[in-house]
Formats: structure tokens, C-alpha cells, sequence
């Protein structure tokens, strides 16, 4: 796959940790999915900026069972919605 980039280049960012706040106990639903303040701007203000944004995610507590597919698309719709209501778009969320 060929990634389209923006003007000014790719991004890739964490998601837990760095966009939301991280568990110890896993982020398992979208009640649980809370942005660190300022990240959801941050994120909004570099697409408009020019930047294509991807968010990368290594759930192991997809793989652990903690979670469904379901449950990740949830917070991946939730965290999409945040940055479009900021002015600003994610790309790609992988």
C-alpha cells in the first residue's frame, strides 16, 4: 500500500498514552476512553497544518481477550468524531 501524505509530511502517532490516557488495566471501552487534555487540538491543528495523521495502536488486549473488535471500533469512531468536532481529521487509524 502507498501512503498519500500531506504537504508537510506524515505523522504517526501512539494512541495510548498519547492521545488518551493509558491503563494498567487496558483501555476496554469507549467509557474508558479519555483524551489527555490538549491532544485532540493538537491532533485537529496538525491536519490543518498540512500533515496527514495515522494513528498507531498495538492492542494487546485485543489479543487478550479483554476486548472485542467491536469495542475497538467503538473508541476508534469515538476518537475520530473528537478530532472532526476540533476542525481536524485522522487519516488513517491502524
Amino acid at each position: 500500500m502507498v501512503a498519500r501524505t500531506g504537504p508537510r509530511g506524515l505523522l504517526i502517532l501512539d494512541r495510548d498514552g498519547v492521545i488518551n490516557l493509558d491503563s494498567s488495566e487496558f483501555v476496554k471501552n469507549i467509557d474508558e476512553f479519555r483524551q489527555i487534555p490538549g491532544s485532540i487540538e493538537a491532533i485537529a491543528a496538525l491536519h490543518r497544518a498540512g500533515y496527514t495523521v495515522t494513528i498507531a495502536s498495538n492492542q494487546s488486549g485485543l489479543a487478550r481477550g479483554l476486548f472485542d473488535r467491536r469495542a475497538l471500533r467503538a473508541m476508534h469512531r469515538k476518537l475520530r468524531r473528537l478530532v472532526a468536532a476540533a476542525g481536524g481529521r485522522i487519516d488513517r487509524l491502524v
